[in-house]
């Protein structure tokens, strides 16, 4: 099989499987237990935390804790505002993933006032509009770091200055769920501004249900979770031992700053092109990560092309959402103003630290008779 969406889920490295078996046949103790000094069941929290302060630059490993990922991180933080504050403003863009979208969505229900800020034709936030929708009854602002439909990145440094200048009192949150591990990330530089981050494991090669919520010294939120005590007191509920042994080491094999899927992602874009003139390729003026490739193929669907790929073991990903029957274009592409065709006829290619040259040739050639199977019905 040839997996090309990896901004859904990456396979767990060989290093991460081999470190989760111990604590799943021998080590199976509770890492709260009063033995845990003798059986060495909490060994993998510190070490995940240890190995998350130096991928991130963050300062220190008691500035993490642990979840079952992101979708729980981003929940907790939109939780917290509504017993922090009776009232306020929150500020989102237009292109968050659901797990930001749909609790604030829940504020707005309490009697917040939540704004979506617009993204360009590129899908960047627009800073004006964020610097205008920003004032004194401001309490939080959440800002995606990178899309998962189009790896765009978005200016933290800048967004987080503008915060600054306007509400020094505002919690700045970012769902970092598709930029950690796959790009450079230093908390106490350009992304010092930030608060808050969340970040879930299997999007970098670790286990899926384990991830957590950087959370900046000096900062306190409500616990999410009560009942145990855990994670300092913030996150209740017995740790997971294996997910977090296999975290440690998905943390410690990133190597974010290597070029080498961008050259593999650059190559496809090219070979891309070099077939399919009439390919548009999204937000290709804009910084991306480096193993994402958004794209559409006009007169064509999506979905369609998607599932014929699958066929030959080729899987890729759309973007799409179905909602009663319905197959609707990725969100994001609709709000930086992307004719509904050309959206609905969207596909993503997301690599992996695992993705070859070779498999990206063979995709092409299967895309290419895709496409013409697609044009001919």
């Amino acid at each position: 099989m040839i997996y090309l969406d990896n901004n859904a889920t990456t396979q767990p490295s060989p290093r991460v499987v081999e470190a989760m078996l111990p604590y799943l046949n021998d080590c199976y103790f509770n890492p709260s237990s009063s033995t845990t000094a003798f059986t060495g069941a909490d060994k993998p929290r510190l070490a995940a935390a240890s190995a998350m302060k130096t991928l991130l630059n963050a300062e220190e490993p008691e500035c993490f804790s642990f979840t079952s990922g992101a979708t729980e991180s981003n929940n907790w933080v939109f939780s917290s505002i509504s017993k922090l504050h009776n009232v306020g403003t929150v500020l989102i863009s237009t292109i968050e993933h659901a797990s930001i979208s749909e609790p604030a969505a829940e504020l707005s229900r309490l009697g917040f006032r939540v704004i979506e800020i617009p993204v360009d034709h590129q899908g960047l936030l627009q800073l004006d509009a964020l610097d205008d929708a920003l004032n004194d009854h401001t309490v939080l602002v959440s800002i995606m770091a990178a899309n998962n439909e189009t790896g765009v990145l978005q200016p933290l440094h800048e967004i987080g200055s503008i915060i600054r200048k306007k509400n020094p009192a505002a919690l700045f949150h970012t769902d970092a769920t598709q930029a950690v591990g796959k790009m450079s990330v230093d908390l106490q530089r350009d992304w010092q501004d930030v608060d808050l981050a969340s970040f879930s494991a299997h999007k970098f090669h670790g286990p899926k249900g384990i991830g957590g919520l950087y959370i900046r010294p000096g900062l306190e939120i409500p616990p999410f979770l009560l009942g145990g005590g855990q994670e300092e007191g913030r996150r209740s509920g017995t740790s997971n031992t294996p997910g977090l042994a296999g975290l440690s080491v998905a943390a410690s094999e990133c190597n974010p700053g290597s070029d080498s899927i961008a050259k593999i992602r650059d190559y496809f874009e090219i070979e891309l092109k070099n077939r399919f003139p009439e390919a548009v390729i999204h937000s290709a003026g804009a910084l991306r990560l480096p193993n994402t490739s958004c794209f559409s193929m006009p007169d064509s669907t999506g979905e369609e092309i998607a599932a014929t790929l699958a066929t030959q073991d080729i899987i890729v990903g759309t973007g799409s959402a179905c909602s009663s029957g319905a197959i609707h274009p990725p969100k994001t592409l609709l709000a930086m103003g992307i004719d509904y065709g050309i959206a609905r006829a969207a596909l993503r290619v997301s690599l992996n630290a695992f993705s070859t040259i070779e498999q990206i040739t063979r995709f092409v050639s299967h895309l290419e008779a895709a496409v013409s199977n697609s044009l001919r019905t």
